[in-house]
């Protein structure tokens, strides 16, 4: 098992933990991500799977449920050729798109905990793997429209959490 599919696994039962959560008055509450509703936030972060998840060879549809979504990307990881080799629509590695799925998922599902008033608490080993590998993409990309907003400084004995979270632009 590669270290992101251990990570995409961990963020997925963390987003099962917080979605298991969402009362009937929880979906027009705001969230962290401004402009979106409890919603728009599972909405978004559902279709990030399911675009993700086709380059890297899941068989899911924007119609899937999440229980269809995860049974698809847990297939897609099992067969390591799926992240090899460019995902030339997003320009880059697939290796990469399966980093920037499973780091969506994690920290949308942070974004909902604090919206919901749910755990907020990461699961660490996919913290770290998202904090390094995010990282390592470049800044024009990250801070791209329609992606993270500017990093916010948490200093310097921040946890892995917060650092994450910082980097991305979330106030912690």
């Amino acid at each position: 098992m590669s270290s992101v599919d251990e990570a995409w696994h961990q963020a997925a039962a963390k987003w099962t933990e917080v979605t298991g959560q969402i009362g009937e008055a929880d979906w027009e509450k705001p969230t962290t991500c401004p402009d979106w509703t409890v919603r728009d936030l599972v909405d978004h972060a559902m279709g990030s799977q399911v675009n993700g998840g086709g380059v890297i060879g899941a068989s899911i549809s924007p119609e899937s449920d999440w229980t269809a979504i995860q049974a698809g990307m847990s297939a897609a990881f099992q067969d390591p050729s799926n992240l090899e080799g460019m995902a030339e629509q997003w320009g880059m590695p697939k290796q990469a798109v399966a980093g920037l799925v499973t780091g969506d998922l994690l920290v949308h599902s942070w974004d909902l905990a604090r919206s919901i008033g749910a755990d907020e608490s990461l699961p660490e080993e996919a913290v770290v793997a998202t904090l390094t590998g995010i990282q390592r993409m470049p800044a024009e990309f990250l801070r791209s429209p329609n992606m993270f907003g500017s990093a916010i400084d948490v200093g310097d004995d921040a946890t892995n959490q917060e650092k994450l979270l910082g980097f991305l632009g979330r106030q912690v």
